[in-house]
C-alpha cells in the first residue's frame, strides 16, 4: 500500500515534468531555427558546399560516383524536417538550382524513425531530362553501380538507414568538418 501511495503521488511529478521537458524542446527548437536559417543564408552564398561536405564525409564519399558528384555540385541546400504526427519522421530535402540533369528543384526522402533505426517510407521521383533519362534508368538497374541517387529513388537500397543517420545526425547538424 506504500508503494502505492507513492507511485500515486509520483504520477502528477511525471506529468508536469513532461510538460516541462516539451517546452524546453520546443524552445530550444524555436532557438536552433534561428541559427539554421542563417547558416542556410550563408552556405547558399557558397557555390558546391554541399557537394564538397557530401564528396568528403568519409562513408558518404564511397557511395557518390563522379556523375553523382557532377549534379551535386548542383545542391544549393539541404533542409532536415522533423514530423511528429501521425508517426514520427524525418524528411530529407535536398534544393538543386537549374541543371541540365532533372527538373526538380526539390527532391526529398522521408524516413520513419522506428525502435530499430530510420525508415525509407518515401521519395520524391526524379523528373531527369531527356538526354540523361536513359542513363539514369541503366545505372538505377546496374546492381553493381552504387551511387546516390539509386539511393535516392530506391526505399530497399542497402544501407539506407545508415545513409539517411549521417545525413540527419552528422552532415546536417555539423557540415563544416567536410
Amino acid at each position: 500500500e506504500a508503494l502505492e501511495a507513492l507511485q500515486i503521488e509520483l504520477q502528477p511529478v511525471n506529468k508536469q515534468a513532461s510538460r516541462e521537458h516539451a517546452r524546453l524542446k520546443l524552445r530550444m527548437w524555436q532557438r536552433r531555427q534561428r541559427h539554421l536559417q542563417q547558416r542556410s543564408a550563408l552556405i547558399q552564398g557558397i557555390r558546391g558546399f554541399w557537394a564538397k561536405a557530401f564528396v568528403n564525409h568519409p562513408q558518404m564519399s564511397a557511395l557518390i560516383s563522379k556523375p553523382d558528384e557532377s549534379m551535386l555540385r548542383h545542391m544549393t541546400n539541404l533542409k532536415v524536417e522533423e514530423h511528429k504526427f501521425p508517426r514520427e519522421c524525418r524528411k530529407i530535402l535536398l534544393f538543386f538550382g537549374k541543371n541540365s540533369y532533372f527538373q526538380n528543384e526539390v527532391v526529398t526522402k522521408e524516413y520513419v524513425l522506428g525502435l530499430d533505426g530510420y525508415r525509407a517510407s518515401h521519395s520524391s521521383p526524379i523528373q531527369w531530362y531527356p538526354r540523361y533519362r536513359q542513363e539514369a534508368y541503366r545505372r538505377r538497374h546496374d546492381n553493381s553501380s552504387l551511387n546516390f541517387f539509386n539511393w535516392f529513388s530506391d526505399h530497399s537500397f542497402a544501407g539506407s538507414s545508415r545513409i539517411a543517420e549521417i545525413i540527419i545526425e552528422d552532415l546536417w547538424p555539423n557540415p563544416l568538418p567536410y
